[in-house]
């Protein structure tokens, strides 16, 4: 489980607006940001679904071709405007897109799976 001191490193991220972690099937677990917690809660349940999704996507894609290495997938990033949200396991980061550095933002998540 994220502690709130990992969710203040990850807001240590340039361009970071929120850090959280959520259930597998959605539920808000805990959240620090500029973000209240009705959106934090919206949030979780969005990163569980389009990791559920890309679990879906990543086996359908092992079956059709053949080959291993899709599934499980392990982190992902959804980008759109002004934001991207950047998930590995089930803790997020919420950043700027104008300013994100997603190797930076992904080697910090990979601390807490």
């Amino acid at each position: 489980m994220a502690t709130l001191s990992k969710l203040k490193e990850l807001m240590s991220i340039p361009g970071a607006v929120a850090a959280g972690e959520f259930s597998d099937d959605g539920r808000l677990l805990a959240y620090y940001g500029d973000i209240d917690e009705k959106s934090a809660e919206i949030a979780a349940m969005m990163c569980a679904a389009n990791k559920m999704m890309g679990n879906m996507q990543a086996k359908g894609w092992s079956a059709y071709t053949g080959k291993d290495g899709f599934y499980p997938v392990i982190g992902f990033a959804v980008a759109g405007g002004k934001y991207a949200a950047c998930i590995m396991g089930n803790v997020g980061v919420f950043v700027e897109l104008d300013k994100a550095d997603f190797d930076k933002i992904f080697e910090t998540l990979s601390k807490f799976i």
